[in-house]
């Protein structure tokens, strides 16, 4: 069996790194694998195959707090590690933002992943929250070094016929509820980006395509009525009462009622959107009964939406198991 096999390819990767100089630290956590520590039996299998193949390396489990087995080539037994720390020792960019992210701001998650020659396969060598894009710089500079790591000759036995062809770095915006909320109340313009967010919230709630369409074709966003109705929706996405039941999955017979439950009430926000629709157009993303060349524009733009809905839909079902 080969090393990938045995630990998989993203603990590979890193521990090439790691051991090239490229990563100061990786860190082996337990809980991915419904695990509480380094001495359970799939962790530890984990920690003893990259022992023997990378004995220089240490392997640091007894510090505070524990988060999980740190393989350096500094020995951190005995340590205090706050979370901050953490992120610096396991080479985070970002990690001087972990208590300066405000969870009401939009923050970045910037990954940076190695893709397989000949093949679309991609593995995340690591994840880092910013606060800004200020330092996407620095993880380009880490993912050209990580990729003539990687491509050593030396590491060619251990990658068992492998080729990374690329190692990139991808940035995802992270828009939480409650700036869109903070947008809507300041009476400020929704980016299309921020449009796609409540549409996934809207998923998320376990609405049918049905009102999800509806909501992508009529809802006016000038409409201080229909304005009132997403506020609500909103700010019961971050109070969700049903999070004591998450997922919802283990509990059949309420999963049932609820789905009764979110049938009647999106039926009558529907029928309030429809009672309460402005009839004059509207000039507002994503809203109104506009009309002549403009409306052509706007239908095209929507036309894209809801195919990109549709598809949206069927990868996040694909991923549920639906």
């Amino acid at each position: 069996m080969s090393l990938i096999e045995q630990i998989g390819i993203e603990n590979v990767l890193n521990s090439i790194l790691v051991n090239d100089n490229v990563r100061p630290a990786m860190l082996v956590q337990p809980a991915n694998y419904n695990e509480a520590t380094g001495k359970d039996p799939n962790t530890k299998s984990i920690i003893e195959a990259i022992k023997k193949r990378f004995p220089t390396l240490l392997f640091s489990e007894d510090y505070k707090t524990y988060q999980g087995v740190i393989i350096s080539k500094t020995d951190y037994v005995g340590q205090e590690i706050s979370l901050e720390r953490m992120g610096e020792i396991l080479g985070y960019p970002c990690y001087q933002d972990f208590d300066k992210i405000n969870p009401a701001h939009i923050s970045y998650s910037i990954n940076v992943y190695a893709k397989q020659k000949n093949s679309n396969k991609t593995a995340e060598l690591f994840s880092n929250v910013c606060k800004d894009e200020t330092n996407v710089e620095e993880f380009k500079s880490f993912a050209n070094k990580a990729k003539l790591s990687l491509n050593k000759e030396e590491y060619k036995d251990i990658l068992d016929g492998i080729e990374i062809d690329k190692v990139g770095v991808q940035i995802e915006k992270i828009i939480p509820t409650q700036a869109i909320i903070n947008k809507l109340t300041d009476n400020k313009i929704l980016e299309q980006d921020e449009l796609d967010k409540v549409q996934n919230i809207l998923f998320n709630f376990g609405f049918s395509m049905e009102l999800q369409l509806y909501f992508l074709e009529n809802f006016q966003y000038t409409n201080p009525i229909h304005k009132g109705i997403l506020l609500a929706l909103l700010v019961r996405e971050i109070n969700d009462i049903l999070t004591p039941f998450t997922p919802l999955q283990d509990y059949p017979e309420q999963n049932k009622e609820v789905d009764k439950i979110i049938e009647t009430w999106e039926n009558d926000l529907i029928a309030v959107l429809e009672r309460t629709k402005q009839r004059q157009p509207l000039h507002q993303n994503g809203s109104g009964n506009e009309s002549g060349n403009g409306n052509r524009g706007k239908m095209k733009q929507k036309t894209k939406r809801r195919n990109k809905l549709y598809s949206k839909i069927k990868r996040r079902s694909s991923k549920m198991g639906v």
